[in-house]
């Protein structure tokens, strides 16, 4: 009886070896599934008032989380540390709304892209500006932002400045220290709703991409992210999210 149990439990062993080695990924640590992330992004991700970090990409993550039965853990850094979190292998992913661009791609893989989002200009109600005398003006951005490499590229260094988080962007703004910030559009309209007396107006810049950044190497985690994604994409579950944290 007992070489029977003892093989019985050598078998189940096995059979689960098997099944771990079928889902083709790992992660940092195994059972968790760990992400850099800039909570200060809103409606993407930011803080509620208990300091949990919660909106579009920490839903969207946990259900990544719940369907590949890992624990999901942000880490919170500002957005240029999170882009290097996930290259030098101290997260598996960032997620902070980041932008696919040709020069990320060089460094990190990028999951199924979820949401389209703009480059948007911020600025004092009562002023006029515009793509037209952008070049003009002072222009606060995020560090390490797709928005300070367009307007950098366009206008020069001399005319950006750049903050760690987007609240020091935003007081230098209402404290005239800059004319205008270049940010995503959907993040500038949750910063002009809590800001009385900003408005906003539309680049021309294209249409950007967001999705999540994986390891460079860890193509098996990309994989099995992206067949979750896909799924919550295609059954609607992405947009009634997104829909959710717009209201």
């Amino acid at each position: 009886m007992k070489k029977w149990i003892a093989g019985l439990l050598t078998l189940c062993m096995m059979m689960s070896m098997t099944a771990a080695m079928a889902e083709g990924f790992t992660t940092i640590e195994a059972g968790k599934l760990t992400y850099a992330t800039s909570p200060d992004f809103a409606p993407y991700e930011f803080k509620d008032d208990a300091d949990n970090i919660i909106g579009i990409e920490p839903e969207i993550m946990a259900l990544i989380g719940e369907k590949l039965g890992l624990v999901v853990e942000p880490v919170e850094m500002d957005f240029n540390s999170a882009l290097l979190a996930v290259q030098t292998g101290k997260t598996d992913l960032v997620v902070s709304g980041v932008t696919v661009t040709e020069v990320r791609k060089e460094v990190m893989n990028f999951t199924v892209p979820y949401v389209e989002n703009q480059q948007a200009i911020v600025f004092k109600e009562g002023k006029e500006i515009s793509m037209d005398n952008l070049g003009e003006q002072s222009i606060g951005v995020q560090a390490g932002t797709t928005g300070q490499s367009l307007v950098e590229d366009d206008f020069g260094e001399d005319h950006v400045v750049a903050y760690d988080k987007y609240p020091l962007a935003f007081q230098a703004l209402l404290n005239d220290q800059v004319d205008c910030i270049v940010m995503d559009d959907a993040v500038a309209k949750a910063y002009v709703a809590l800001n009385p007396g900003l408005t906003m107006v539309q680049t021309t810049y294209e249409i950007e991409d967001y999705a999540f950044g994986v390891q460079k190497q860890n193509t098996g985690l990309l994989e099995a992210i992206d067949g979750v994604m896909q799924e919550l994409i295609d059954d609607g579950t992405v947009e009634k999210i997104i829909l959710k944290w717009n209201e």
